[in-house]
């Protein structure tokens, strides 16, 4: 059993066009990243996307351009996100300020409050990157509060949108509420197409020196700043034949979700809606949530496959928040014989 699939279409497309690319003998520099480009910049009606090989390369190379250009020295992160972004504020250069606690009743995201009071404490805010992560699929509900205060406080907002691609709230996609966002491509998230990052931004400043990690001027004597994290032309192919499905796979996706959702009522679970008030996820999970204290009993009847843990802490509360929620199987394509194997899990 494969988890990632993609549409017919996607493949189909591929297809025709991968000959094309071989005949033309640009392997590197062609026409497909730009392509994805223009396709997500009108999807997301961003002024601005570079096409990255990875979301960590984008997150590295925003961080590094706000180090270099706008004279900042530090980034704080929220507790409840993927280690690695530890690392990436770590690759960057920038020194780590703390960790902003998050919340189980805020979609698993730090509120306003949160990142009032953490910010508070710090000495010069204004030197400060906030790394913000949307997580599961949804946005963060404070997300435009945030983005305000921290305008407000002269500290930059970079929206890492690894899980939210397509997830929206007023109808404005993540990445577009701060400074930048970077989405991920990557094989297991909502828009699979194996390795791919895209930064939007609409800051005219930022994307040209964006450009300069994706092919460095070659020429430029006096570039001080870049590197090549480009995607290869297959590979940009491949990424823009999925990426032009994106609405069949969150449809999809939805359809699963519907399934569970009336089960969990059914069946008295609380669960993370993919329709909540003003906003729609593009259900990169399906998030059961704790009712209890005790979330390894009200979980125990419930199979589960669990990621290795890792020795690390990010925040006072991460290890709380991660042990009180657990994620339903939901990827393009899930077989119903699956489906009906949640399903009756949850009715156990």
């Amino acid at each position: 059993m494969g988890m990632i699939k993609i549409p017919d279409q996607s493949l189909n497309y591929f297809q025709e066009k991968f000959p094309e690319i071989i005949e033309s003998g640009n392997l590197a520099e062609g026409q497909w990243n730009n392509a994805i480009a223009d396709l997500v910049t009108s999807y997301t009606s961003a002024k601005h996307a570079s096409v990255f090989n990875s979301n960590g390369s984008g997150l590295v190379t925003a961080l590094k351009i706000f180090k270099e250009y706008r004279g900042k020295k530090k980034v704080f992160l929220q507790s409840n996100t993927m280690y690695g972004v530890k690392t990436i504020a770590y690759t960057s250069g920038l020194e780590i300020s703390g960790f902003v606690d998050s919340d189980l009743d805020n979609l698993l995201m730090p509120t306003l409050k949160d990142v009032t009071d953490f910010v508070n404490k710090l000495d010069k805010p204004d030197e400060n990157v906030f790394l913000l992560t949307h997580i599961g699929g949804w946005v963060n509900p404070d997300i435009i509060e945030i983005a305000k205060f921290c305008k407000d406080k002269d500290i930059l907002l970079l929206e890492d949108c690894a899980h939210s691609y397509g997830s929206l709230l007023d109808g404005k996609h993540t990445g577009l509420f701060g400074d930048a966002g970077v989405y991920s491509f990557y094989s297991t998230k909502a828009v699979p197409v194996g390795e791919g990052g895209v930064l939007v931004t609409n800051d005219d400043e930022l994307h040209h020196h964006a450009s300069k990690f994706i092919i460095y001027d070659r020429f430029d004597q006096n570039l001080n700043l870049g590197v090549n994290f480009r995607m290869s032309e297959i590979n940009a192919l491949f990424a823009y034949s999925v990426i032009k499905e994106s609405e069949q796979i969150f449809n999809s996706k939805l359809e699963i979700a519907k399934k569970y959702s009336s089960a969990c009522d059914e069946n008295n679970w609380s669960y993370q809606d993919a329709l909540i008030g003003n906003q729609r996820s593009n259900l990169y999970k399906f998030i059961l949530i704790a009712k209890t204290d005790n979330p390894e009993e009200e979980f125990s009847q419930i199979s589960k496959r669990t990621s290795p843990v890792y020795d690390y802490t990010l925040g006072s509360d991460g290890t709380s928040i991660a042990s009180k929620h657990i994620c339903l199987p939901i990827w393009y394509k899930l077989e119903d014989e699956i489906v009906s194997e949640v399903i009756e899990q949850l009715k156990r």
